[in-house]
Formats: structure tokens, sequence, C-alpha cells
């Protein structure tokens, strides 16, 4: 939403919000560029004269609009106000474009920035849109006069819909959402879809080491593009990044940018946040900080990190996102923690639509241990791992948060 703000106020489009009191570096970012936001929810912050109101999925369903309990929705839906979803004002932006849409389970946002940071020093000048903050422009957005637009395309919820892309990347396909897709089939259904609307004239960059994905692009009716790791040299570490750059070189190169300088480009990259961050170094102890909150993403991030401090001992600290992907994936998580030497379960992250769940992070423990995990422990709250950590860590080891909520605060504690 933040990423859209700055778009919408490029063309001079008078743009505030409101969300929940919680801090966020898009705080930053919006004050920045002088949009006004309020940091909570009332039906007086929806003015007089508003022309339109764009509605995060997180609370709001356009096909059961009555539903929302969300305050302002609720009164932009009392007054008859024309309101649209994130996805649908992104669809139209793409309309406008050149659209380069990168979507998949795993690796969106890192994509999206590689690309819109190689495409940028290339000179193409793109609209990008991505997910989280980019260290080169410590923002999630850049807004660019050029055609082509570069945006993480989410496919929660159907928003793929919306799209109409020239380009799609695609990186890969595991079963996610569980609270919306019922099925593996119902989530590759969206793909399969988003596959056929790619136009002749534009083409496909598919990750071919994803059996799922190849068969997918099985029913693209444009050029293909397939590709693998790439032994490019980058600031960060893991296999997984490696199809991440990957995909941003292929994607160049079709455009017509040389070799070398993309090359060059993504050696330079510097990250973004929540991405094997580095977040500092306390007495001795190195603290990283990751998005990571599927089970493969756990698996990879921890591997990359093992690969990568060989002779240091690994803690994982894990903030489960959402009471149905951790019921649902239970079994993938309690097998996905192998490379870390400890770790510590934190209290499931809920979400605006889930409050509550059939299932504890005491179950993930339990699953944790039953694949022969012993050095693993529940702690509640991120506060209480804050202390344990301070007492049990050793100089010379490493503390990776990952999950999808706010476990990035763990770096924070003193």
């Amino acid at each position: 939403m933040t990423a859209l703000a700055q778009v919408l106020k490029s063309y001079g489009i008078e743009v505030l919000g409101s969300d929940k009191e919680e801090k966020f570096f898009t705080d930053e970012v919006l004050r920045k560029i002088k949009v006004k936001i309020i940091e909570r929810f009332d039906r007086k912050n929806v003015p007089s004269d508003v022309d339109l109101v764009i509605v995060s999925a997180a609370y709001y369903d356009e096909s059961d609009r009555d539903q929302s309990s969300n305050v302002e929705v609720k009164e932009a839906i009392k007054r008859n106000l024309p309101i649209l979803t994130y996805a649908q004002v992104l669809g139209m932006i793409f309309d406008q474009k050149y659209g380069i849409a990168v979507s998949g389970t795993h690796g969106k946002s890192t994509t999206t920035a590689m690309l819109g940071v190689v495409l940028e020093q290339a000179g193409l000048d793109p609209t990008v849109i991505v997910g989280t903050r980019v260290l080169e422009w410590q923002s999630n957005a850049r807004v660019g006069r050029s055609k082509y637009l570069i945006a993480e395309a989410d496919e929660y919820r159907n928003s793929f819909s919306y799209y109409s892309p020239k380009v799609l990347v695609l990186t890969s396909l595991e079963y996610d959402h569980p609270d919306f897709f019922k099925t593996f089939d119902d989530y590759k259904d969206v793909f399969r879809k988003m596959v056929k609307k790619i136009p002749q004239d534009g083409f496909i960059v598919a990750n071919a080491q994803d059996k799922t994905v190849s068969e997918i692009i099985k029913r693209a009716q444009c050029p293909v593009i397939k590709y693998g790791p790439l032994d490019l040299k980058l600031r960060f570490p893991g296999k997984h990044n490696q199809l991440n750059a990957s995909a941003a070189m292929e994607v160049g190169l079709k455009l017509g940018l040389e070799r070398e300088r993309t090359e060059k480009s993504l050696a330079n990259f510097k990250g973004t946040s929540r991405r094997f961050e580095i977040k500092g170094e306390k007495n001795g102890i190195l603290f990283i900080d990751d998005y990571a909150h599927h089970p493969t993403e756990v698996k990879a991030t921890l591997k990359a990190a093992k690969e990568f401090y060989k002779d240091k001992k690994i803690w994982a600290v894990f903030q489960p996102h959402t009471f149905t992907r951790t019921q649902a994936l239970l079994d993938d998580f309690g097998r996905s923690f192998a490379y870390a030497d400890y770790v510590i379960i934190l209290d499931i992250y809920g979400s605006s639509r889930e409050k509550i769940g059939k299932v504890h992070a005491k179950d993930l423990v339990k699953e944790i241990k039953r694949h022969k995990k012993d050095r693993v422990q529940y702690i509640a709250t991120i506060g209480q791992a804050g202390k344990y950590l301070k007492e049990h860590v050793k100089t010379n080891q490493v503390v990776l948060t990952m999950g999808a909520g706010d476990v990035w605060r763990l770096s924070t504690i003193d």
C-alpha cells in the first residue's frame, strides 16, 4: 500500500491513509513524500471530499464487502464511496505500462528489487513496486518516467485476475495461503490462468528447476525462457539468491541489456530489508533477520547461513505466521530446521483475518522434535526470547530471526 501511495502521489494525486498503531519503516517513507498517515482506524479518518478509497486485502474482500470489520471500510460503504482494492489499482497501472510481474511462492521481493536496480542502472528508468524496503532506495518503491513497470505480484485472493502484464517471472510454486486456497490445485490454478494471459508478443521467465513451474508453463502462448542458478558474484549467500539473480539476468538480457553490465549491477546489489539482512553485532554475537515464513524458505535460509558461517553455531528464532499456514504445513515445518544448531519457536503471529486457530506454537515444537531435533524449545514472546538469548548465546555465534511478523524486533532489544 505504501508503494502504491508513492506511485499515485507522483501522478499528482493527493493521498492520505491510516493503519494500526504499529511502527514500520514505511512511516518514514510516507512522511518524506508528505503523505498524511493516521496511526489508528476511525470512521472520522475518511474525508468528506474523498474521491476514492483504496483498501488492503487484509481488511476488505470485494466479493463479500459487508463482512469487513474495519470501521473505515464500513464508513465508506455507508456513504456509498467508490472502493477499490490494492490489486485493482495496481492492475490499472499495469494497463498503462509495459508491465513486468514477478510472481511465485518464494523470492518475489528479492527478484523484483534486483530487476528494478538492474533496469535503473541500465538507464531504463523503471517504476518499481516491491513488498519490502530496497536498500539502494531506502524505500519499497521507485517512481520512474519510462514505460517500464516492475511489480511484485502476489497471488493471494486471486489478485492475478486484475493484472495484464507483458512479462511474467515465475520463481517457484509450492502450496501456500491455505486460508484462501483450499487445495494445492486451487493454488496452482491462479498461476495457470496468469500464464495464459501473457500475450504472444510478451514472454515468460521461469525457474526450470521447479517441477510445478515446469508443469504450469506448458500452457503458455508466448515465448518461455527457462533459467537455473548462475555462478554470479553476490553480496549474500544461498542457491535461492543465485536463482533470484538468474531470473533478473534473463529478463534484462531479453530486454536488450548488456550481460557484463547486468552482472555488475547484480554483484553490487545491496539487498532488501528482511532478506538475510545483517542487523548488526552485539557482544560478538551476529544478528541476521529474514522474512522466511514457509518451510522451504526456512530451510533455504538456514542452509545458506550454515554454509556461509561454517565455524559458527546458528540459533534460529522462528515466529510462525498465521494459524492456517502453520497447521497446513506443520509436517514440512518440522523438517525445515535441520541446519540450525538451536531452535526457539515463538507464539504464532496471526493476522487481521486470523486471531485464533486450531494449532499452537507448542505443536510445532513437538513436530520439530519428532524429526530428531532436540535443541528446540517454545518461548512465548520476543521479550522473553531476548532475555533467554542474552543468558545462553555465546560469542562468535549467529542469531537468525525468521518470520513474516515482528520477530525482527528481537535484534533491537538491549
